[in-house]
């Protein structure tokens, strides 16, 4: 699965053309430390506009698709880790109903909040 495989999935199931290459992260399942879950690299001004984000789960088909509205999450450098003015995430696949930010540094954030639908393919 890549980026624009995961957009065509989450758009079709939609039924409408939301997500593109510009408004859209992807991510899938990778190994970190002792746990598996999801990275997200968000620039702070991002936090400003319309994000989406897809998380892939190749082994159980599923892809979770979260949205930040503009100005969703207020203060995100006082949220996340923040490198460069990047706020590095690190979401656990270990329970993915929680969809929470395990990252040291960071305030343990939930996106389930954010959650829009779960794509299944």
């Amino acid at each position: 699965m890549n980026k624009s495989e995961a957009i065509y999935i989450a758009n079709e199931s939609l039924r409408a053309n939301v997500l593109n290459e510009g408004n859209t992260q992807f991510s899938q399942i990778v190994r970190y430390v002792n746990d598996e879950g999801w990275w997200l690299n968000i620039p702070l001004a991002n936090f400003r506009k319309e994000n989406h984000f897809l998380l892939c789960s190749e082994k159980n088909r599923i892809i979770r698709h979260l949205m930040l509205k503009p100005n969703g999450i207020l203060s995100p450098a006082t949220k996340f880790r923040v490198k460069d003015g990047v706020a590095d995430v690190f979401i656990s696949a270990a329970n993915p109903k929680k969809l929470v930010d395990i990252l040291q540094g960071g305030s343990k954030y939930s996106f389930n909040k954010h959650l829009v639908d779960e794509h299944r393919y």
